[in-house]
């Protein structure tokens, strides 16, 4: 979709969103503020926008989100494609033939589909394979895939050797994911340390606390020991165990580079 359509679209979305909203949240606050008008339209209309701001400012960074998981995804599948593209080179086939057999191995993921719009490229539309590798460099969210293609060009056309080539990119690319792994690994060691110590024993001491707050009768924050513990309970401790969990998720080596 060209660039002035997508805008055209979410403008419209968002348009469609604030009329949606504008009349839902009239409704709404009209029962809640018993049809004070002043106030139900006021509340209504920053709603109303903030909803359709929300929307369009989604949909403007919707791309830019797209593309940065789908170049994630190529980085992750990296090291196993171009071992698997190494290996097939060896064999002394066409490099067409490598991203043909790339692109019917549904488990390199966007990489499989990267591989097909260069072989639809090469044999749907006629390019030349030097053209439709380019096309393929330039217009892929990865920079590490599309190096690995501006290389595999330059190789060929100075005659190199495309097997000797993968195979050496093959091996920078397990030596990078292997210190990657390890470096998760230590992350992952500190914080089951946290873990420990956030999750069990500050827990264990907090309930203490206020046990022996509740014993001798003693606010903190002004509030009663029984609102404190319920607090420490049903909220606090919940919000920092997902804030860990993204912790945890985020310290995990999706992208490989």
């Amino acid at each position: 979709m060209p660039l002035e359509e997508y805008v055209s679209f979410a403008i419209l979305l968002s348009i469609i969103a604030f009329v949606v909203s504008f009349v839902l949240s009239y409704a709404l606050f009209a029962l809640l503020y018993n049809y004070a008008t002043a106030l139900t339209v006021l509340s209504t209309i920053i709603v109303s926008v903030s909803a359709a701001v929300l929307l369009f400012l989604f949909l403007l960074n919707y791309p830019a989100i797209r593309a940065r998981k789908r170049a994630e995804d190529i980085d992750a599948h990296l090291p196993h494609a171009v071992i698997h593209m190494a290996t097939i080179a060896g064999t002394g086939t066409p490099p067409i033939t490598i991203f043909r057999a790339i692109m019917n191995m549904k488990e390199y993921g966007e990489i499989s589909s990267e591989c097909a719009m260069i072989v639809r490229d090469v044999e749907a539309l006629g390019r030349d394979l030097f053209t439709a590798l380019a096309e393929a460099a330039r217009r892929s969210p990865s920079k590490h895939w599309a190096e690995l293609l501006w290389g595999i060009i330059t190789t060929l056309r100075t005659g190199g050797n495309l097997r000797q080539y993968l195979s050496d990119k093959a091996e920078e690319y397990v030596r990078v994911a292997e210190y990657q792994e390890k470096r998760a690994m230590e992350t992952l060691s500190l914080l089951s340390e946290v873990y420990m110590v956030v999750f069990i024993l500050a827990p264990i001491l907090a309930v203490i606390m206020v046990a022996l707050m509740g014993f001798f009768g003693g606010y903190t924050l002004g509030l009663p020991p029984n609102v404190l513990l319920a607090a420490l309970v049903y909220f606090i401790i919940p919000v920092v165990g997902v804030v860990f969990v993204l912790l945890v998720s985020s310290g995990m080596p999706r992208e490989v580079f």
